[in-house]
């Protein structure tokens, strides 16, 4: 992955050209077997329409029209299913932070590109965040609780040093800490896509995460910039 990641900042050095990349391909790099990225889409779908509690071995092997036994051969419990998801979400998170936080975009580009291409991710994909949006479905399972606190403690590691970058550089205001600001950005951004799925997806997140992002730009930005 060190390799791929060397050659797409080699390679994409044309920021629309990145953008467009990352936003196209970045879930494509998830190391499992064809059936078992099936099972994992399959998985999220029940977990979307049906809930945590309609997300049974018995109702996934009816909707991929397989044998219990031949999702078993691929993973051991629906737990491991859902680990599975999620430490597949995290490598592509750690991936993307990384690209971005490597390329010279300014401090309040990157806090944009992220609000980007997360709306559009989920654009495409609403199930995921009936998932990775859902910490408390899964409060009563050490693991998975474990495994998206891991998601959260990441997002917001991440803010952090990029708003800390900002206020070193003048580009964002010092007058809040930059604990508070992380909070603001990253509590606003989950807040509207919660929101969204409360409404049944029925408005365009990626517009509305566009009018977030320069709204939270329009407070934290110095008058100076």
């Amino acid at each position: 992955m060190k390799v791929f990641l060397k050659a797409v900042k080699e390679h994409f050095s044309n920021q629309q050209i990145f953008l467009f990349f990352v936003s196209e391909h970045l879930l494509t790099f998830i190391m499992l077997s064809n059936r078992q990225k099936q099972i994992i889409e399959e998985s999220i779908n029940i977990i979307h329409i049906h809930g945590i509690q309609g997300f049974t071995i018995k109702n996934l092997s009816e909707a991929l029209g397989l044998s219990e036994a031949a999702i078993y051969r691929h993973f051991k419990s629906k737990t491991e299913i859902i680990c599975t998801l999620l430490d597949s979400f995290i490598e592509i998170l750690t991936d993307f932070i990384q690209l971005i936080k490597e390329n010279e975009f300014s401090p309040l580009e990157k806090i944009k590109t992220i609000f980007e291409k997360l709306s559009l991710i989920f654009s495409n994909k609403p199930a995921y965040v009936s998932v990775i949006f859902a910490e408390e479905i899964f409060k009563n399972d050490k693991l998975l609780s474990v495994k998206v606190n891991k998601i959260l403690k990441k997002n917001n590691e991440t803010f952090n040093s990029i708003i800390k970058e900002g206020q070193n550089n003048n580009e964002i205001t010092k007058s809040v800490s930059n604990q508070e600001l992380t909070l603001m950005t990253m509590g606003a951004f989950r807040l509207m896509v919660k929101n969204w799925k409360m409404n049944n997806f029925s408005f365009d997140l990626k517009k509305s995460s566009e009018k977030l992002y320069y709204s939270i730009e329009t407070l934290i930005k110095t008058k100076d910039n």
